[in-house]
């Protein structure tokens, strides 16, 4: 009983302290990516909401993920407006958030589950003379294996090189006057 007592309160405490995420209007598998690749990003609205699309992937290994997002608005009564992306899971502590969601990066993402979130809002009239129209968006989203940086000799390794070219140049020059 007393085991009880104590169970609720440390629920409640894991529970709060647990970063919240939105809830998704729509989600969409990508499944396992591999590098290279690209994927195929988009969704349409016909009434005014807030969206957060939810793309789940899963990355085989360290990858770079790129993208770009486009918004599609043709209709006169009603607009859409991408807010941010942000992708959380995988090996991350917390969420990264890009503000801005026509180019967005996130790099050095090791292997894992993730989830791509994109928000944003439909506004305007629903109604009208010629009814609401319909608004999305369309992008891309490049996964890549981050680049691969050469080492940087150290001063000391600089030293010694100099150091042995200086004494084979000596050694050289002493051959030559005797």
């Amino acid at each position: 009983m007393k085991i009880k007592l104590f169970a609720v309160p440390l629920a409640l405490i894991l529970a709060s302290s647990a970063p919240a995420m939105a809830a998704c209007t729509s989600t969409f598998e990508l499944g396992m990516l591999g590098t290279p690749s690209i994927y195929v990003l988009g969704d349409e609205f016909g009434s005014t909401l807030h969206f957060n699309d939810c793309y789940n992937l899963t990355l085989e290994s360290v990858s770079d993920a790129t993208g770009i997002v486009l918004e599609l608005d043709a209709s006169l009564p009603r607009d859409i407006e991408l807010g941010s992306i942000g992708l959380s899971g995988g090996g991350l502590s917390g969420s990264l958030t890009d503000p801005t969601p026509s180019a967005f990066s996130f790099d050095n993402l090791l292997a894992g589950v993730y989830q791509l979130v994109i928000s944003g809002d439909v506004t305007g009239r629903n109604g009208g003379l010629f009814g609401g129209g319909r608004v999305g968006y369309g992008g891309l989203l490049v996964v890549t294996s981050p680049p691969v940086t050469a080492p940087v000799p150290e001063p000391s390794t600089w030293a010694l090189l100099t150091l042995g070219l200086m004494t084979a140049g000596w050694a050289l020059r002493r051959c030559r006057v005797a």
